[in-house]
């Protein structure tokens, strides 16, 4: 599967949603950039102190495979079984999506900005006034 699965058309169509759907999903890149502000600034295993306020299921998982220092290549075919396998669609998928492209870069290492813009550009119905509130 690998980093080819975000570029899967089918995939995409399955995630697609309305401008409304996609609203709802601003609160988990807004969590996942303040994740990767605590990764950025305290290193991978203080994200365990975040664990028990993460009530999303897949979330919690993806977290707890970085914190046990699971190799990249393993967690991305976790993440990517998930949402392959378990039958998610159009919101709930999307967020996954997500979920996913947020994990990957946190623990990469990458910069809590980056991981808001790689994040947000799935939400591309999204006003930009919505982001403010």
């Amino acid at each position: 599967m690998g980093a080819g699965m975000l570029r899967d058309l089918s995939l995409a169509a399955k995630a697609s949603c309305s401008k409304e759907d996609q609203e709802t999903l601003i609160p988990i890149v807004k969590q996942l950039k303040e994740l990767s502000e605590v990764a950025f600034k305290s290193g991978l295993l203080a994200l365990e102190n975040e664990l028990s306020s993460i009530k999303d299921p897949f979330l919690n998982l993806g977290m707890q495979l970085i914190i046990d220092r699971v190799e990249a290549e393993n967690v991305t075919d976790i993440l990517d079984s998930d949402i392959y396998y378990n039958h998610s669609n159009g919101r709930e998928l999307l967020k996954k999506i997500i979920i996913r492209e947020g994990l990957l870069r946190i623990q990469a290492g990458d910069t809590p900005r980056n991981v808001e813009i790689c994040t947000k550009i799935f939400l591309g119905r999204v006003e930009r006034d919505a982001w403010r509130q």
